[in-house]
């Protein structure tokens, strides 16, 4: 085994394993080419804005005090929004196969720093299905929160539009061809590499010297010399050849 690689070694392995390396990371990229095509499902999403504020009167307007309370409750509206009770009533609306805990996990909740916008994202199989998704799940909010909170002040400023996400946020092919291919020649190199390493025969006088023994000599390649035997048959062989081609042109 060899305890290191110079430079020149590696680039002499890299050129002696190129096929390898090629071969690899070619068929990693077909690979994430055919996944991202043809096995993974594409998936969009599409998102709402709404705002819940305090709407104040002549006699009792808005204070400080009662906008920091606002935005505390930022919270509690983002549990309200994936709660079961909500997620449960659109799915018998749309009539889904799949249950709130699996549903939740395709909903996203989201708001600026102190601020009372709250945007609602879904992710459905197609960008109809997204957005039919997000503007349920903020009507039913805008309804169930009256009966939860006895606030009626929710204000949807954008709602989901399919026409904004018509393209899908997975599968990204460029990105899983990308990754496959600097995988791909990465493990390639690194294969190639440890082949060399583990490769233990000697090839060459550097070889027997890396193991500690002295070269006292080399044995050089010499042509086999034909005997006497041997040079009369060969004659005998052209003579008889000469002798068939005269009579074939006679």
């Amino acid at each position: 085994m060899k305890d290191a690689f110079s430079i020149q070694e590696i680039f002499m392995t890299l050129k002696k394993r190129i096929v390898l390396i090629i071969s690899l990371t070619i068929s990693l990229i077909l690979t994430a080419v055919i996944i991202s095509y043809f096995v993974i499902t594409p998936t969009y999403q599409s998102s709402s804005q709404f705002i819940v504020i305090h709407q104040p009167s002549q006699n009792n307007p808005v204070n400080l005090g009662e906008l920091e309370m606002n935005l505390e409750l930022i919270n509690t509206y983002k549990e309200i929004v994936r709660s079961s009770s909500i997620l449960e009533k659109v799915i018998k609306e749309v009539n889904l196969n799949t249950t709130p805990e699996e549903l939740g996990k395709k909903i996203q909740v989201s708001s600026g720093e102190d601020s009372q916008v709250i945007t609602v994202s879904a992710i459905g199989e197609s960008p109809e299905l997204a957005a039919q998704l997000t503007n349920l799940i903020v009507e039913h909010f805008q309804k169930t929160i009256v009966s939860i909170m006895n606030i009626d002040n929710v204000f949807i400023l954008s709602k989901a539009n399919p026409a904004s996400s018509q393209k899908p946020i997975q599968p990204r092919p460029f990105i899983n061809i990308l990754i496959a291919g600097i995988i791909g020649v990465a493990t390639s190199i690194g294969m190639a590499l440890f082949l060399e390493f583990l490769d233990t025969k000697v090839k060459s006088e550097a070889d027997i010297e890396n193991l500690g023994i002295t070269v006292l000599g080399s044995v050089s390649v010499i042509e086999k010399r034909k005997g006497k035997k041997e040079k009369e048959a060969d004659d005998e062989k052209k003579q008889k050849n000469n002798r068939t081609n005269k009579f074939n042109n006679s």
